[in-house]
């Protein structure tokens, strides 16, 4: 348990980091995902990193803070508008407030998922009660 908790909070925006420029491709690695994903978030405009000519992104502290709470909720199943918004409280909130909401919405993702694992259960049970009634008459 203490392993994944440590994981998540890797990848939040409490994660300690360096304070220098960071290129995309360590940052791909370092949250464990693609370039084409962090150029996805930007292309939404969840990120936006400062550009050297055309080609090459530097991403200081507060961008790295960004993605790692964007990584984080998208690990939670947080969809892009989701992610979205919670952000655009982050940028207009006190860090106070916009703690109370992330709060808020973590505990209601986890509300949602508890409820979709409840009703998920309930069609594996169907299903396993339909699979030996058919196997019964095969």
């Amino acid at each position: 348990m203490y392993a994944h908790h440590d994981e998540m909070f890797a990848m939040s925006e409490l994660m300690p980091v360096e304070n220098r420029p960071h290129h995309i491709g360590e940052l791909a690695e370092k949250f464990g995902i693609t370039l084409r994903t962090i150029r996805f978030y930007e292309q939404k405009g969840l990120i936006n990193p400062r550009r050297i000519g055309t080609n090459m992104r530097i991403f200081d502290v507060a961008d790295v803070a960004r993605l790692g709470l964007i990584v984080t909720c998208r690990r939670f199943r947080f969809t892009v508008e989701e992610i979205s918004e919670l952000l655009a409280a982050r940028d207009a909130l006190p860090a106070d407030a916009f703690h109370t909401r992330l709060t808020e919405t973590i505990a209601r993702r986890h509300a949602e998922l508890t409820a979709e694992i409840s009703e998920l259960e309930q069609v594996r049970s169907d299903l396993f009660g339909f699979l030996a009634d058919l196997r019964r008459r095969g």
